[in-house]
């Protein structure tokens, strides 16, 4: 399995053996979840999802352990004070910090950040998806990041090639099922940052796709995986040793925006994570009758205000849903393993 690790990381250039990037001049913009890339890399920095560098370190705990030494309450969801300890130990330009449409907790981090010296940039999604305000939201990101409107134009060219490249290594996943659930997560998940550099990101899944069309078609129950990426390290894996096969990650798609639209506001409009249960509603229940999903692992994060979401996941999608709840950045417990596995013989079971 291909392994994407984080941004300015010398991993980068063991895995895409062609990257001999460097860091911008203008240095490394953090995020706390997907936001416009297109504008980051049009003002010449570097864009790096602090998730996904959190949760790809060798030893992710050490994170967490330093935002609960300064303070930070064990009752609190450990994705936020990961976060939290990967910007304390990295030099960045700046974070962008999602005020809304993602983590409640944002707000809060975003003042400890300024009070220890970080430059916060806030950015929010509008609940109602409103296009105005969407617009002044991204017409404030670019002043702030003095985005030039000339690369804007060539970035998002760029940005749209390696979409179709994401897009299409989903669609073999479910149609050829020559990609793995796991592979389908990674590509997917780092689409929010393409390791920070557009044109790799689009060589190595190139090859990629080339790599994996020469595959035997992989058996296994289609499932879907719902919700926020999981912070466990071992779910696909597992799923796949018990007689599953993910065929689609719902929230990971969205990072890569499978949407052909050249307008940049109306790009993120269609995105639908940031605005809701209702908004995911639509995309959830068309993925799972072209996909032909059997069953639904819907992932939620201890202490995540989007576990509640689960009582209309159950009420509304037309296949038997098993959640699962994740807390810390190790492999799934026992108890977990054995349910997982359980609701897969059910579901053969159904078959027949």
């Amino acid at each position: 399995m291909y392994v994407l690790n984080g941004c300015n990381n010398p991993v980068k250039r063991i895995i895409f053996k062609s990257m001999t990037q460097s860091p911008t001049d203008k240095g490394i913009i953090g995020f706390t979840t997907t936001v416009p890339l297109e504008l980051i890399f049009a003002a010449g920095y570097e864009p790096c999802d602090l998730n996904n560098i959190f949760v790809t370190d060798p030893d992710p705990g050490r994170f967490i352990e330093r935002a609960e030494r300064d303070g930070f309450p064990k009752s609190m969801c450990n994705w936020i004070k990961g976060i939290y300890g990967v910007i304390m130990e990295r030099e960045m330009a700046g974070v962008i910090t999602v005020m809304e449409g993602d983590c409640s907790n944002t707000q809060a981090l975003a003042e400890i950040l300024r009070y220890r010296g970080v430059r916060t940039i806030p950015f929010s999604f509008p609940y109602d998806r409103d296009p105005e305000v969407l617009t002044r939201e991204i017409d404030k990101l670019k002043k702030e990041l003095s985005t030039d409107e000339e690369s804007l134009s060539e970035v998002e060219t760029q940005i749209t090639a390696a979409r179709s490249k994401l897009s299409e290594i989903d669609a073999m996943t479910w149609s050829e099922r020559n990609v793995t659930g796991g592979e389908n997560h990674l590509w997917l998940v780092r689409s929010s940052d393409m390791l920070g550099d557009v044109r790799e990101y689009t060589g190595a899944a190139e090859e990629f796709i080339g790599a994996a069309r020469k595959r035997e078609r992989m058996e296994g129950i289609p499932l879907g995986y719902i919700g926020v990426p999981p912070i466990v390290t071992n779910l696909y894996e597992f799923i796949e040793s018990v007689g599953g096969h993910v065929v689609y990650n719902e929230t990971q798609r969205q990072f890569a925006l499978p949407y052909e639209t050249a307008d940049i506001v109306e790009r993120y409009l269609l995105y639908t994570y940031p605005y809701g249960i209702f908004a995911r509603l639509g995309d959830i229940g068309r993925e799972v009758e072209r996909r032909g999903i059997q069953g639904i692992i819907h992932y939620v994060q201890a202490f995540c205000f989007r576990a509640i979401e689960d009582v209309i996941l159950r009420e509304t999608i037309p296949v038997p849903i098993l959640t699962v709840e994740g807390d810390l950045p190790r492999a799934i417990d026992t108890r977990t393993k054995m349910r997982i596995e359980a609701f897969i013989e059910m579901l053969e079971g159904r078959q027949y």
